[in-house]
């Protein structure tokens, strides 16, 4: 039985191979890679015998086992955010809404029903689902890993050396107008790049996209545009993109400016990178992509904000993915006892 996490890495690890060959925009390789890694992590930690791996295994037992405790809570969190995701976007197809609706009824009833019986039994009544429990932390742990290490992967992944088309994602800005240090680390690398790409002799426009929620607000693309002129980027090499609210239509309403079908550099903060490659991917747009650095309290913070934001843009594959190891876990007591 614990092959079948091998079996399962391999599965998705060609089908991440597949979607880069046909590009087809719904099928994601960067999802097929994180959650291979994931299943990777549990092939080895379920029948790895060397003595790091033996360790590590019993630190994921551990781990689960503590965060157990928190996991009922999580599981509402999880619930709270798919369901209000499946209400806001109106995009989303009929099929995807159902499937939210009953991942919410199902973590519901699971997460009472947990409830009710400590309440009848007592906190020792857990131990009925500590099992299921653990396999889910565990599940949490890995698949953090592997964004993390996906993310990295991303950050560090060879690059062209020069881009005729800069695009810089936006980030909300107060109400007095002032960028936030991550904004501008972001258009302060971007601006690094396009005087690398001058030093070469070679032309570039930097994109900047970002709207704002409040029309009487400046947008965030014409205060980055205010930036850039102020660091002596000529204004001719500056394109607005003013409607975009999210990362998905950064790339939906950017992708209409690009005059280049060669790759075009992305510019934005190192923990966003993933979602950035993932809704380029889903926009057609051929990328590379740049991390701006951060403070390591942001980059920390920000990274879990992140890592959410991917659980709930997934969430059918993580839904799935719990059910089955919950499943699994009955299974191997019933194989102990």
């Amino acid at each position: 039985m614990n092959s079948i996490f091998y079996i399962l890495a391999l599965i998705l690890f060609v089908l991440s191979i597949v979607t880069l060959r046909f590009k087809h925009p719904q099928w994601q390789p960067i999802v097929f890679v994180i959650y291979g890694v994931t299943s990777l992590l549990f092939a080895i930690f379920e029948n790895g015998s060397l003595t790091p791996i033996f360790m590590i295994r019993y630190f994921f037992y551990i781990s689960g086992a503590f965060m157990t405790a928190i996991i009922p809570f999580f599981l509402l969190l999880f619930a709270a955010l798919v369901l209000q995701r499946t209400l806001r976007d109106r995009q989303e197809h009929y099929l995807r809404k159902l499937f939210g609706f009953l991942m919410v009824g199902t973590v519901l009833a699971f997460t009472l029903y947990t409830v009710w019986i400590i309440w009848l039994y007592g906190p020792l009544a857990i131990m009925r689902f500590m099992s299921i429990y653990v396999y889910i932390a565990m599940y949490l742990i890995a698949t953090f890993i592997s964004y993390v290490l996906v993310n990295l992967s991303l950050k560090y992944w060879p690059k062209q050396k020069h881009h005729s088309e800069i695009i810089v994602l936006g980030v909300r800005i107060d109400d007095e107008g002032v960028l936030s240090s991550t904004l501008r680390s972001r258009l302060q690398l971007a601006v690094e790049s396009y005087l690398e790409n001058r030093s070469q002799n070679i032309m570039s426009k930097i994109i900047v996209t970002g709207g704002s929620y409040d029309p009487e607000v400046p947008t965030e693309a014409e205060e980055m545009g205010g930036f850039l002129l102020a660091q002596g980027i000529p204004a001719e090499d500056i394109i607005l993109e003013s409607r975009a609210l999210n990362t998905h239509e950064n790339f939906y309403f950017s992708k209409s400016l690009l005059n280049s079908e060669q790759s075009v550099l992305v510019v934005t903060s190192s923990f966003h990178l993933i979602r950035a490659y993932y809704f380029a991917w889903q926009n057609g747009v051929s990328i590379d992509l740049k991390g701006a650095p951060s403070s390591l309290f942001s980059w920390g913070y920000n990274l879990v904000r992140e890592y959410l934001a991917f659980l709930i843009l997934t969430k059918e594959i993580n839904f799935i993915c719990m059910v089955s190891l919950s499943v699994y876990s009955i299974f191997q007591l019933f194989q102990i006892y």
